[in-house]
């Protein structure tokens, strides 16, 4: 990562974002303005994948090093929120603020007007609250989002999946007294970037995978301690951008 550009910003930034990128005008004073430093790197983007992975963050991708995501990376967003968790960024990504649809923005709808495509995959409970109707597909686990992702991802202009395992999984867990969350969130975090890497190896040319992390749906206890626990504690959610 000695290379990568690091970029601060705010999270209410990317949908006007991918909006240009896909050579579509975001609505003017409706919702904050694109990053002018994402949009001068990537010309010509015919397809965006979006990978939204919950409880990764800064963090994670520092401490963890996800091989995929540390070898191919470019850019990488620090993402600026009152809100870091699951349904938070949700919403600032769809309605580019914490307003329910301001001045009747939503973004996958604005992709759909513009007479492109999109495609949402994920959970119900989160389709139907934020998909506004949009085309989506429930799935209810991460392996089976991920089998569907490879017959979205070159068929539509977005792809947006949403990996959320570990809440169940660490539901689980905890009832089993098992497996400790650092451990679960390692483990699912580097299946996760295996899965990824295959979705780039199928992408075509021109397109640009965006991999987004949460908080995750609600705040946990972590066992960290000194440094570490500080650094997790100072986290804040990011976005990597990687071209093929």
């Amino acid at each position: 990562m000695s290379e990568l550009q690091t970029i601060k910003c705010y999270l209410t930034q990317l949908p006007a974002t991918i909006l240009k990128l896909l050579d579509i005008d975001p609505p003017h004073g409706k919702i904050p303005e694109p990053i002018q430093q994402v949009l001068d790197l990537y010309q010509g983007i015919e397809r965006i994948s979006i990978n939204l992975i919950d409880n990764f963050g800064l963090f994670e991708i520092t401490y963890l090093k996800p091989q995929f995501m540390i070898r191919e990376a470019e850019v990488m967003l620090l993402l600026s929120t009152k809100n870091p968790y699951t349904l938070g960024v949700l919403h600032q990504l769809m309605y580019g603020s914490f307003d329910v649809e301001p001045n009747g923005f939503h973004l996958l709808k604005a992709i759909n007007a513009a007479g492109k495509q999109s495609c949402l995959i994920g959970r119900k409970r989160d389709i139907e609250r934020y998909d506004g109707g949009t085309k989506s597909i429930q799935k209810d686990s991460d392996m089976s989002t991920w089998v569907q992702s490879s017959q979205v991802i070159n068929t539509n202009h977005l792809s947006w999946m949403h990996y959320l395992d570990f809440e169940n999984l660490h539901k689980q867990q905890q009832q089993l007294r098992r497996r400790t969350p650092e451990d679960l969130i390692e483990k699912l975090l580097n299946r996760t970037d295996k899965w990824i890497l295959g979705n780039y190896r199928q992408l075509r040319n021109n397109s640009l995978m965006i991999i987004i992390g949460d908080h995750g749906r609600s705040k946990l206890n972590m066992e960290y301690s000194g440094k570490i626990a500080q650094w997790r504690e100072a986290s804040v959610p990011i976005a990597i951008f990687i071209k093929k």
